[in-house]
C-alpha cells in the first residue's frame, strides 16, 4: 500500500510490528478515537489510544506496569515524540519499537490529513528512571567538539528526523534539571 507523505513523494505506509505469540503490538487498521487495553504478541497488556481533536491528534501506548510509554502528538505543523522504551538498567520492553512506532505515527498523521513541518522531541537527564540514548549520545559527541546542532543531529533522534526529511535543528533548550529539548525542521520551512 502506498500514501502520499508530506512532501508529495509516495512511499509506503510502514506497519508496526506484531507476531501473536512473540512480539509487537497490533496497531493495524486502528483509527481514533481508540482507548482500550492491547493484548501484545508477548502477551502484556498495554493501554493504547489514539485521538484526534481539531489541529491535534496523539498516540499513547502505555505499559502501566512497567512505566514504558511511546507517545506521538501532532499540534498544528509540529510533532512532538516522547518514547520511554528502555530503563536505565538497559532493559528493553518486548513489544515496544520505538524507530518503528515514531515512523507509523507520523504516517498514521499525515494520513489523516495533518501537516507536520517540524519534529520535536524532548530527552530526559541521564540520572532519570529510564536510559536516553539521544541524551547521552549528544553529550558524548559534545565532547569530541562537535557543535551542539551537530551533535543533535548525530543522535539516534536526529538521524530518524533526518530520514523523514527534518534535516535542520530549530532549536536546542537544555532544562537544567530535567533534560534537553530538540526541534528539528525542512529546509522550506521558516
Amino acid at each position: 500500500m502506498e500514501e502520499v507523505g508530506g512532501n508529495g513523494e509516495k512511499r509506503p505506509i510502514t506497519t508496526y510490528p506484531f507476531v501473536k505469540g512473540i512480539f509487537g503490538i497490533p496497531l493495524e487498521g486502528l483509527t481514533a478515537p481508540f482507548h482500550k487495553n492491547v493484548k501484545t504478541g508477548s502477551g502484556r497488556e498495554v493501554q493504547c489510544a489514539i485521538e484526534e481533536e481539531g489541529d491535534k491528534a496523539w498516540i499513547e501506548i502505555t505499559d502501566p506496569k512497567d512505566d514504558y510509554i511511546m507517545h506521538a502528538v501532532v499540534r498544528g505543523d509540529t510533532m512532538r515524540m516522547d518514547i520511554n522504551t528502555r530503563k536505565k538498567n538497559g532493559e528493553r520492553h518486548p513489544d515496544f519499537f520505538a524507530r518503528r512506532f515514531l515512523i507509523f505515527a507520523y504516517e498514521y498523521f499525515l494520513a489523516n490529513g495533518h501537516k507536520i513541518d517540524r519534529i520535536s522531541t524532548f530527552w530526559p537527564l541521564s540520572g532519570s528512571k529510564f536510559h536516553s540514548v539521544n541524551y547521552e549520545q549528544y553529550l558524548e559527541i559534545l565532547k569530541k567538539g562537535v557543535s551542539p546542532e551537530n551533535a543533535v543531529k548525530a543522535t539516534w533522534a536526529g538521524r530518524l528526523a533526518g530520514e523523514l526529511g527534518f534535516t535542520e535543528v530549530e532549536n536546542i533548550v537544555k532544562y537544567e534539571s530535567e533534560g534537553l529539548e530538540a526541534d528539528f525542521k525542512k529546509p522550506d520551512q521558516t
